[in-house]
């Protein structure tokens, strides 16, 4: 390694060191007092997925070519922990959870493609949950399907769990997201395989989650409560301030988005993500932190805005920081990651951002 490559690396190592140092440092002195969306978290993305096995991936690699740039295998090659492990070892404070419809029960529990894999056995009882009518989490039906957490419940009686165990903690920011789409409902072909279609959410279907959220999570924080008899969200905000960091701790913030969300009850008791023109939004979903700099900036203190600090495993692969520089740079208050911790098969890359320490 010559002296050039040498100052390169040391040059890196110590911005990564001074990254943890500092951040970790300034979260620790965020007092009681101040409103909510001042404060930063560090949100872990897909937060239950598993990744697939060997054999799934040198199946799917053998069609990349023809899958564009932007839908390359790779980028599924990424694991997480169970959610208590990452809400109390690495000081998680945001979620994500992918849920599809399943009134009946049973439409996720074959995986079709290991049809078409010679030797690749799962043991299918080990997923007999799927066969129960209720919302299940899964990345992508048939292919990507391996995950921490079966069925919302599962995943939200973790959460509560531990939230109830820990009484002072930081707010944690639950994204759910409506998938409506499988692939299944990409091509009649896709079908004629085996491939599953997704079910819609549509309104009954989303007053049955609303019950599952109010019934399993005790340290939910309702919009109902946000609101604080004004009109609006943003009424709450204009009229009131934000909540202090002392009145939401302890607490669990729900938000939907994706396909269907808009049937959501107006009165149920998760957030939705929405546009800053929309008086009863005060969370935006900004993933892309250069193509959102300026309108995270304008709008972070009317709104919590969530965005991403890597993604698809690119930067982690190229170990790149740019965008997490950029994501700290516009004040957006939940940072998304899939390497709270690195990954040794990749490289070393990991954000060095612990979000705000809740004790």
């Amino acid at each position: 390694m010559g002296s050039g490559s040498m100052a390169v690396c040391i040059f890196r190592l110590v911005t990564i060191l001074g990254f943890f140092v500092f951040f970790t440092s300034w979260a620790q002195e965020f007092p009681d007092s101040i409103p909510m969306n001042d404060i930063r978290v560090l949100a872990s993305h897909n937060s239950y997925k598993i990744q697939p096995t060997a054999r799934t991936m040198k199946f799917i690699n053998r069609f990349k070519s023809v899958l564009g740039e932007e839908n390359q295998p790779f980028q599924l090659v990424y694991s997480h922990v169970p959610i208590s492990e990452q809400l109390g070892a690495y000081h998680i404070r945001g979620l994500e959870l992918d849920v599809y419809n399943d009134p009946t029960g049973g439409r996720y529990f074959k995986h079709r493609l290991n049809f078409f894999i010679p030797k690749q056995r799962i043991k299918e009882e080990t997923y007999k949950a799927l066969k129960e009518p209720g919302f299940k989490i899964i990345h992508i039906p048939d292919i990507d399907y391996q995950t921490n957490y079966l069925s919302l419940a599962d995943a939200l009686e973790e959460l509560n769990a531990w939230s109830v165990s820990n009484p002072t903690h930081a707010p944690i920011f639950v994204n759910i997201e409506l998938k409506g789409s499988a692939l299944g409902d990409e091509a009649g072909i896709l079908r004629l395989l085996g491939f599953k279609k997704a079910i819609p959410f549509d309104r009954s279907a989303l007053n049955q989650m609303d019950s599952v959220f109010q019934a399993t999570l005790k340290t939910m924080y309702r919009t109902t409560e946000f609101l604080n008899h004004e009109l609006t969200l943003q009424d709450r905000i204009l009229h009131q301030g934000w909540p202090t960091l002392g009145e939401v701790r302890g607490r669990i913030f729900v938000i939907i988005q994706g396909s269907g969300a808009s049937n959501y009850p107006e009165h149920g008791g998760a957030f939705k993500y929405g546009s800053s023109e929309n008086p009863n939004c005060i969370f935006l979903l900004c993933d892309d932190p250069f193509a959102n700099e300026m309108l995270i900036v304008q709008q972070r203190s009317t709104h919590i805005i969530r965005t991403r600090t890597d993604a698809g495993t690119i930067e982690a692969r190229k170990n790149d920081y740019s965008r997490l520089n950029k994501a700290l740079g516009t004040g957006a208050q939940i940072l998304s990651t899939d390497y709270y911790k690195p990954d040794p098969a990749i490289g070393a890359f990991v954000i060095p951002f612990q979000g705000f320490i809740p004790y």
